[in-house]
């Protein structure tokens, strides 16, 4: 048997610098509001504010990974934190996507955790759903 992989995506939206600014839960399913996503198509580029809703998540295999500096070479140390311990340690946070991967259960999602008056450090949001993935601009 041989598989092909296709890397051909279907959405022309990217997430690469849209933020985080609020995430909740609410009947398994959990949001997450970003100040904006980009859309291209051919040579514009246009952004507009967005939800993206994961049904049926499992909040007992989502995690984030707070790391103690920005994203670099060398040594690092960090926290694992389930999403309700990081909902509650990092309220009004923003997280600022670099990269987001997908396949078949599992978001992840690396990036930059701001907070009023600190610097910011390197994140990992790792979500995980039977269900779907839904945008709403």
């Amino acid at each position: 048997m041989k598989l092909i992989k296709k890397t051909v995506s279907n959405i022309p939206f990217d997430l690469h610098d849209s933020r985080i600014v609020k995430m909740e839960v609410n009947d398994g399913n959990l949001t997450l509001h970003l100040d904006q996503v980009y859309e291209y198509h051919k040579d514009s580029e246009k952004f507009y504010p967005a939800k993206l809703t994961f049904t049926d998540i499992d909040l007992e295999e989502c995690h984030a990974l707070v790391f103690d500096k920005g994203m670099g070479n060398g040594a690092f140390s960090g926290v694992r934190y389930n999403l309700q311990e990081y909902f509650e340690k990092y309220p009004d946070a923003e997280f600022e996507i670099i990269t987001d991967t997908y396949n078949m259960t599992t978001t992840v999602m690396e990036g930059y955790i701001y907070r009023d008056g600190q610097e910011a450090v390197a994140g990992i949001i790792s979500l995980w759903t039977l269900g779907e993935v839904i945008a709403d601009f």
